[in-house]
């Protein structure tokens, strides 16, 4: 299955999909997330046979275009390196209104010397090589690291598909298809480029007088790597005026926030966490009669250590909140055989090291749900449980309007819809057995009850907005929720809970 990772902006709407060039994966654009999420909404995707792709076949360019398009978003800029570019350029003409803008990075119109451009690799060069990663494929990334520079190691993949991706990088002629492009495009080069000799930026700009051409004195094949700040720079002055209109912005979540939050509330939570107890609980009703291994992830204060315990072996609790891990081995009943500090898109676990997961109210602080379950996947042993408990959108509805009406500002933490968890649980594959639905209405006499009760369980909002909210929207937002009392004169507030029960198959 392609494998494609969304990644919400901190602000703003734009969109950006990055594709990698061959014989790497979309890890190389890690170090530079941080940054374009301040902008963008980024969209990552692994190349067949690459990465997280590495079971993912295609027969031509076109068919792998056509999954890219099947997930990628409605309207984006593209951003492509290498063989990734090339590609880029032929979603760029094929799907036009679909690209805002095209950015190429060390990707000439035709990687081989053909007759009329021979501002290329010759193709004797590029036989040898193909020839040697087919004989051979981790000798031929070695040679293809020496070309790059050794700046960033290449991965070998599932070998028979990255050498027919090999074969794309001779195949393709993109010639008429930037001669065609009308969208704004920027071609980054690097002068010192052992892959892609340095006439091919003029002659490129030869065919299309509007493309904008970066030349970056300093590097090679990997000017993101040997020039960053200079080459992000480059990529967001030319984004900013092709970026998507403005809009909502799609939240997202601090994630020190969300952990130093829960850690100062670990002493009140229990208290306050009727609904959270309730929840696992009835999640508890869903584990096996005896298991191995079990991971409490998004352990809290261990309210259900207890419940794991009496059924499994051993148990790991996992919590993202330092001040919940302290609190809950405070806790004479609640035992573990390790506590972890740890997020649950990045386990800090072997493959197939557990027989079961359970979560609890935790996973809808997780932006990248897709990542949480592909975690999950590769943690939990063949024929292992995953057992789930979240809350949906619907969560805190009146809160949400009654803070519409107020400002533009968000009062809500905001949470995923049913077709990201679904889309996350499908890449991951793992099998869902069940997903159940509850609403759960909690009734307060005043509105500061409830947000007094949100603070002292840490889930107030943590998607919002900086600033307090001025003294006339304040009024507005208690009148708009005064008009959800009810006829017994209390306040409701609604949780769309989830239960979800998943397997990962035996192999």
């Amino acid at each position: 299955m392609l494998y494609r990772e969304r990644l919400p902006a901190r602000q703003g709407n734009a969109e950006l999909v990055l594709l990698h060039g061959w014989g790497a994966s979309s890890d190389c654009w890690r170090s530079a997330l941080p940054q374009l999420r301040q902008h963008f909404n980024v969209t990552l995707i692994d190349l067949p046979g690459h990465g997280r792709s590495q079971s993912h076949r295609v027969s031509s360019v076109d068919e792998f275009i056509a999954d890219i398009m099947a997930h990628a978003p409605a309207r984006a800029i593209y951003l492509g390196w290498s063989l990734g570019g090339m590609i880029a350029a032929r979603i760029a003409a094929q799907f036009p209104e679909r690209v805002s803008a095209l950015i190429t990075v060390a990707a000439n119109a035709s990687f081989v010397q053909r007759e009329g451009w021979l501002d290329a690799m010759p193709v004797a060069t590029y036989e040898d090589f193909a020839e040697r990663f087919a004989s051979n494929p981790k000798r031929g990334l070695r040679r293809f690291d020496a070309l790059q520079g050794k700046l960033m190691p290449s991965l070998l993949g599932e070998a028979e598909t990255q050498l027919q991706l090999l074969g794309w990088l001779s195949e393709l002629d993109n010639r008429d298809t930037v001669s065609s492009l009308g969208i704004p495009v920027m071609a980054l080069f690097g002068a010192d480029d052992a892959l892609v000799p340095g006439g091919a930026a003029q002659a490129l700009a030869s065919l299309n007088s509007s493309v904008e051409i970066v030349e970056l004195k300093n590097s090679g094949h990997l000017p993101f790597v040997t020039e960053p700040v200079a080459f992000w720079q480059a990529v967001l002055e030319f984004c900013r005026p092709h970026a998507l209109e403005s809009g909502e912005a799609i939240h997202y979540l601090d994630k020190r926030q969300v952990a130093e939050s829960f850690s100062r509330a670990a002493n009140s939570y229990d208290s306050v966490a009727d609904l959270q107890r309730r929840v696992a609980d009835q999640l508890a009703t869903r584990l096996p009669p005896e298991s191995g291994r079990a991971l409490d992830l998004g352990s809290g204060t261990g309210y259900s250590l207890p419940a794991l315990n009496a059924v499994t072996q051993s148990v790991v609790a996992m919590d993202l909140a330092e001040g919940m891990l302290a609190y809950a081995r405070s806790q004479a009943d609640r035992q573990a055989e390790h506590w972890v500090c740890a997020d649950a898109e990045d386990l800090p676990l072997a493959d197939d090291s557990v027989d079961l997961v359970f979560s609890s109210l935790a996973v809808q602080w997780c932006e990248n749900i897709a990542a949480v379950f592909a975690e999950a996947y590769r943690v939990l042993k063949p024929g292992g449980r995953l057992l789930v408990s979240t809350l949906g959108p619907k969560t805190l509805f009146e809160l949400r309007e009654a803070g519409r009406a107020a400002d533009d500002a968000t009062h809500v933490n905001r949470f995923l819809p049913r077709a990201d968890l679904e889309d996350g649980i499908t890449r991951s594959g793992l099998q869902l057995v069940e997903w159940r639905e509850v609403s759960e209405v909690l009734e307060y006499d005043t509105l500061r009850e409830l947000m007094a009760e949100l603070k002292r369980l840490g889930a107030h909002n943590v998607n919002r907005d900086r600033g307090m909210m001025g003294k006339q929207a304040l009024r507005r937002f208690i009148a708009a929720y005064e008009s959800y009392r009810q006829a017994n004169g209390l306040l409701p507030a609604t949780y769309q809970v989830w239960y979800l029960a998943l397997t990962r198959p035996l192999e």
